[in-house]
Order: C-alpha cells, then structure tokens, then sequence
C-alpha cells in the first residue's frame, strides 16, 4: 500500500499525524486538509505545425492566513491535480515552519517541456499566467520556479504579466533572471540549504562532514548541483543517478567529469568510471549520506528496512512515505524532511521579492549568509521540540508550522 500513496495522501496522513499531537479542533483539522482556493484552467496553445493544443493547468493556494501565497509552478508530464494540492499545503508547512511571512500555494501543467520548441514553450508559459491572472499578484500570489521551469519560464512569465498591467513589477514572479529582478544565489538556493541542513544534522550526530560518503538520486539541477556541493564540502559522492539509472563507484565520482559526459550523452549512463546500478538500488547504497533529490515517494515501507545510511536529506517534495518514515526512526536513521530540508529555493524566492520590493539588490554572499543563518537557527528550533517531544523531526516542524497558521486563522476569526 505504502508505495501506492498519492501525493495528497501522504501529505494528508502527515497532517492527522500532527493534529493528534497538537490536539487540533476538528473544524480546524478539516479546513486545513484541501486548498482554500483551488483554480483549474484550460486554454490553448498555437504549435509550431499550426496545430492547437488544449493545456490543462492548476494554480491551487492552500492558505493565506500568514500573509500573501508563494510557491512554485511545476511542468511535467504526469502532474496531477492532488499532487499540487499536496505540494501547496507542503508549502504552507514549508513557509511558516522556516519563518516566510507567507501562505502556501502552488502551480502546475501535465505538459512535458522538453517536448516543446522554444516558442511553443513561451506561449504556454504566457497563456497560463493569463489563465491564472485573476488570483496572483505581489500582494496575492506571486509564483515561482520549480521542475520543469526556470528562470528563462519565469522571466516569460513575468513580462506577461507587467504587460497585462501596464507596469514593471519585479515583486509579481520570483525565480526570474538576474536582469529582470532576480536574486544572486538563487539557482543554487534549493542545493545549498540542503548542504546547510546536512551540516547541522551532522553535528548532533557528532559527525564531520570531510569524513562522510554520500549518495545522492536525481541530477537535475537540484541534485547535481548538491552532489557538487558535498564534494567541495569534503563529502566523498560515492553514486549519483539520473532517470535512466545509477551510477556507483565506493571510491568516489568525480562531478566535473561526470557532469561533462552527461552534457554530451544526455545523461550519466554510460559513464565509464563507475559501475552501473539501477534507480531503486542506489537508495540501498551503504554510505552516511542519502538525498533523494528526484521524485517524491521512492523511500518506501517495502525498502525502508535496506536504507543503509546514517541520514536521509530529503532534496526532492515527499520522497518518504509515513509508514517509511517511522522504520527508518526505529532504525536510527535520522530523517530531514523536505519542508526543512529543501526549503532553502523558497527562502531565497522570499529574499527575491523582499529586494524587489525595497528596488534593492543583494550579493550572493550576502543572500548565502542569510540563508546559512536561517537554517541554523530553524534547525535548532525543530531539533528542540523533537526531543522535547519525543515527535519525528518531521512532526516538530509540523508543529512549529501549524502552531503559527493555526494562530492566525484563530485571530482572523476563520475557525
């Protein structure tokens, strides 16, 4: 059953879990189980050989009671409806648990990019932010980048928007190019929070990081970009896997290298320095280090009792089931969730808009030192109500999260 779990379903049984345990009202534990505002649109798209395509779209804001939405917009080809709800009330989780004075949402189309030519592409991106023009705003719902799209989509996306309203307005898109309002750091915030979170945990496990060995599944540009991360920290990456398989070398792989073959070969199987292993198999691998940077749902109850490593940074949204979860705590397998872990892209979209709206500018460093510092503090904050409460580490951000919406529904008035 475990690995049959839907998005939305894993993020609802996370959210009886936490009900239970901070006793939530019933009324307030329903509200809080679907999107307040849930969007879905349809439009058409001019193809390349005069055909029209019929898109179907999704913008779906789960909460705004902690102040205006954000979350990402994701193309992909098998993108659901209940896997944007799910990822939009992880967004409300993700937000008020890393102190973003924001609520969560988030966007998607079931549409593959790499199918696309470039001008079919922006007219997609184009279309759908007047389809869901009605419910966004820098003040409302400001979207963001997330698989499938990039700060080329999002610059699209933006320059939609400011001609439908007749103004530049930086702070109406986050994850866009540098030029055009985005934020230093921001291609490598997702990657370098999960380096962050690795290093705390490290540290209450009394580990150093230039002792440690990794494995890490997905190179797509969170993955990779983490993979070379752990090697300049000292960490040794030991297997790395793309969709189309694995690679494993005990010895370590080299990321420069392997990220030149798979610009050549379109991806790192083949790679002549390693020894081949499937998707599933590198989640066994024995290492200290494992960070499912893919899809969500891979860590499952079935492998859960084979997981080999001393911690799971989870860089990818849900990528371990709650009947995973409490095995690998049984195990003592220290588990980062997502909405800690991976928060580091939203955090920095936040910095984004913060300087857009000050018409300001950060350097990298400046916007790396207070990512560095957020998370630190963050992680020392869950870490406390873990122990304190004897809750996974994914609960207490839980609690730290909901114990903020809750409020602030209560002082509104809404339950």
């Amino acid at each position: 059953m475990s690995n049959k779990l839907t998005a939305l379903e894993n993020a609802q049984i996370q959210l009886a879990e936490v009900a239970k345990i901070m006793n939530l009202e019933p009324h307030v534990h329903e509200f809080l189980k679907e999107p307040m505002r849930q969007l879905t649109v349809k439009f058409s798209v001019k193809m390349d050989d005069g055909s029209t395509k019929i898109i179907q779209g999704y913008r779906f804001q789960h909460n705004w009671s902690t102040g205006p939405l954000r979350g990402g917009t994701r193309f992909h080809k098998d993108e659901t409806a209940d896997d944007v709800k799910a990822l939009a009330m992880w967004m409300t989780i993700k937000n008020a648990c890393n102190e973003i004075p924001n609520g969560g949402a988030k966007g998607g189309i079931a549409i593959d990019p790499a199918t696309l030519s470039t001008g079919e592409l922006e007219r997609v991106c184009r279309a759908y932010v007047r389809a869901i023009a009605p419910i966004i705003g820098p003040w409302n719902d400001f979207p963001g980048a997330d698989i499938g799209t990039d700060n080329r989509t999002m610059s699209w996306m933006l320059d939609e928007w400011e001609a439908m309203n007749l103004r530049n307005e930086p702070a109406g898109i986050s994850g866009k190019a540098l030029t055009l309002g985005g934020s230093e750091g921001r291609a490598l915030a997702t990657s370098r929070g999960l380096l962050f979170a690795t290093r705390e945990v490290a540290s209450v496990l009394g580990l150093e990081m230039k002792n440690l060995t990794a494995a890490v599944q997905g190179f797509g540009k969170v993955g990779w970009n983490l993979a070379r991360l752990y090697e300049l920290d000292g960490v040794k990456v030991i297997a790395v896997s793309d969709v189309n398989g694995a690679l494993y070398n005990p010895a370590g792989i080299d990321m420069l290298d392997v990220f030149a073959y798979s610009q050549h070969a379109k991806t790192i199987v083949g790679y002549p320095k390693a020894t081949a292993m499937t998707n599933e198999e590198i989640l066994e691998v024995e290492c200290d280090i494992l960070a499912p940077c893919a899809v969500q749902n891979v860590i499952t109850e079935e492998n859960a009792p084979r997981i080999k490593a001393k911690m799971v940074i989870e860089g990818a949204n849900g990528p371990t089931t709650p009947g995973a979860e409490k095995i690998l705590l049984e195990r003592g397998i220290f588990d980062a969730p997502d909405v800690f872990a991976n928060s580091g892209g939203t955090q920095v979209a936040h910095f984004e808009r913060v300087q857009n709206l000050h018409d300001n500018h950060w350097t990298e460093e400046e916007v790396n030192d207070k990512l560095e510092g957020i998370f630190k503090k963050v992680f020392q904050e869950i870490y406390k109500v873990h122990k304190e409460k004897h809750i996974t580490v994914r609960m207490a951000c839980w609690v730290k999260a909901l114990t903020r919406v809750v409020d602030s529904m209560k002082y509104r008035g809404w339950v």
